[in-house]
């Protein structure tokens, strides 16, 4: 329950700070060329693992709700004179999202694998 708890705060601060990030005036430099997307898709998949982790939704609840968020911001953003829409930056919060949700079947294949790992032979002597 208390782990449950912890992610729930920690899902409802980072949409916080995601939201602060999307919406100020941006005033870092690009050290490297597409470095918003890697942090549009960095984003996501720390906000679904969170919300994963607080909520158990299905996924396609969570991607439902992910893509609706990935909108909004950028419906906002039209509105603000300092930033801009992007198309492309929907599509890279949803890898955010896909990208968790590959790993995490990743992950469960491996621990059902590591689980019914088969016994050595026992000699027939």
């Amino acid at each position: 329950m208390k782990l449950k708890l912890f992610f729930t705060a920690a899902f409802a601060l980072a949409v916080l700070i995601i939201s602060y990030l999307v919406f100020s005036k941006p005033n870092y430099p690009m050290t490297f060329s597409n470095m918003d997307k890697v942090g549009h898709t960095v984003s996501f998949f720390g906000l679904t693992f969170l919300a994963y982790f607080a909520f158990k939704p299905k996924w396609y609840w969570m991607a439902l709700i992910m893509t609706a968020y990935a909108i909004l911001i950028e419906l906002i953003q039209s509105q603000i004179p300092y930033r801009s829409a992007s198309v492309a930056d929907v599509v890279a919060d949803l890898v955010g999202v896909v990208l968790f949700y590959l790993l995490l079947f990743v992950f469960r294949k491996y621990q059902a694998a590591k689980l019914f790992k088969k016994r050595p032979l026992k000699s027939a002597l």
